[in-house]
């Protein structure tokens, strides 16, 4: 009996270390459903893994809750499709999509991709056309990441490329070194407002650095933890200018059985002065990461400002004006299942905003000495030891039985 209870405190005391973070949910004003705004440090503090998250009221009783990173219903509203005159594939070569320009997207520097989900990454580029005879360069060897969503069969990818009056536009998907992705629709955004919702990264640190040698400006980022970043604004002095800029991150890859790090570029765009220089990328996760503007012969641009950007997630749940609630986050839990999911109201974007706050790692220093030894590295170590030893000593009881009976 010692023994079952010993190896059921270790289990608890294993299992204790994953809650880690906890913040207060902003009390609401009314009774039933809110749009919550998962900070960017609570994401960070869960690894983007929403399964880790937990709402809990004064009673610390489970709250349910939906995850809402499911944009259609912004696209719903500003979104417009467009009809492809003409679409090819050549096997082990290039698909390209014709896409007509409408009146109403006259200028236009976005297009709205819908995929099929994949796992392929893919490189593309984008030209246009006044007669769908001559064509002439608008992107060259841009690349699309991250081409699954796990909510849909379907994901959205946004591509950029400068100011244009043409008429048609062909998008070339470069198929020599895997397979062909599917397109199932192109679109554009109606109206100014054609980016999702952002949250401001207050969280990263930047530095200038100016390679005279090498003719660039580069400007390093850190923060303390992991961040998804989605994008970033400028603000410049200057009043002409149109430089070429590349994001690069760290990364590790296999070389001949031995891992090594790399600079992996991830996004590349032009800095326009007849621009608002505000540019949305494909989504990576970094704690560090760098940006390069080349600046060729000319002298470096004065930057007033830096913003970086995160798409905004929410967690939508029924909360009462009489209770307050709290967010954690535990490593140790898995996809929690409610029937909320089939009770939701069918315009999310009308639901009350509210917000996290006063969102801090769970401190130690409360507790009595024997939890803080309990809470320590030594003491799960010791923990698994004594757990593994008592095992093996019934495994090997169970085997002299078994061979006493032979």
């Amino acid at each position: 009996m010692k023994i079952k209870l010993f190896i059921s405190f270790c289990f608890i005391s294993i299992f204790g270390f994953g809650q880690s973070h906890k913040g207060n949910i902003e009390r609401v004003e009314e009774k039933g459903f809110h749009r919550i705004l998962i900070a960017p440090e609570v994401r960070s503090a869960s690894n983007e893994n929403f399964d880790f998250l937990r709402i809990y009221n004064d009673e610390k009783k489970e709250i349910p809750f939906v995850v809402d990173f499911n944009k259609d219903y912004f696209f719903s509203n500003r979104y417009q499709s467009l009809r492809i005159s003409d679409q090819k594939q050549f096997k082990d070569s290039v698909s390209y999509y014709i896409i007509n320009v409408v009146q109403n997207m006259k200028y236009c520097s976005e297009l709205s991709l819908k995929i099929a989900n994949t796992g392929l990454t893919k490189e593309y580029n984008i030209s246009g056309s006044d007669d769908g005879i001559h064509w002439f360069g608008l992107v060259m060897n841009a690349m699309l990441y991250d081409l699954n969503d796990f909510q849909n069969t379907y994901v959205r990818k946004t591509v950029s490329f400068p100011n244009n009056s043409y008429k048609f536009l062909k998008i070339e998907f470069i198929d020599k070194n895997s397979m062909p992705i599917n397109l199932l629709e192109v679109g554009y955004f109606i109206g100014d407002e054609k980016i999702e919702p952002t949250t401001v990264l207050e969280v990263f640190k930047h530095k200038l650095i100016e390679d005279k040698t090498n003719k660039k400006t580069i400007i390093k980022f850190s923060a303390d933890n992991l961040y998804t970043v989605d994008g970033i604004a400028f603000n410049f002095k200057n009043s002409r200018f149109f430089r070429k800029a590349s994001v690069f991150i760290k990364e590790t890859r296999s070389v001949k059985k031995k891992s090594e790090i790399y600079r992996k570029s991830v996004a590349t765009f032009n800095l326009d002065s007849n621009s608002a220089n505000s540019f949305k990328w494909e989504s990576f996760q970094a704690k560090d990461f760098e940006i390069e503007i080349e600046n060729l012969d000319n002298e470096p641009l004065e930057i007033k400002g830096i913003k970086l950007l995160q798409n905004q997630f929410y967690l939508i749940a029924d909360l009462d004006v009489s209770k307050n609630y709290e967010i954690v986050v535990d490593s140790t839990l898995s996809k929690p299942q409610y029937d909320l999911v089939k009770f939701l109201p069918n315009d999310l974007t009308k639901l009350g905003l509210i917000r996290i706050s006063d969102f801090k790692k769970i401190s130690l220093n409360k507790a009595s000495k024997t939890q803080q030894f309990r809470q320590t590295n030594w003491f799960l170590w010791i923990a698994i030891i004594v757990a593994g030893i008592i095992i093996a000593y019934f495994a090997f009881g169970l085997l002299k039985e078994v061979e006493k009976k032979d």
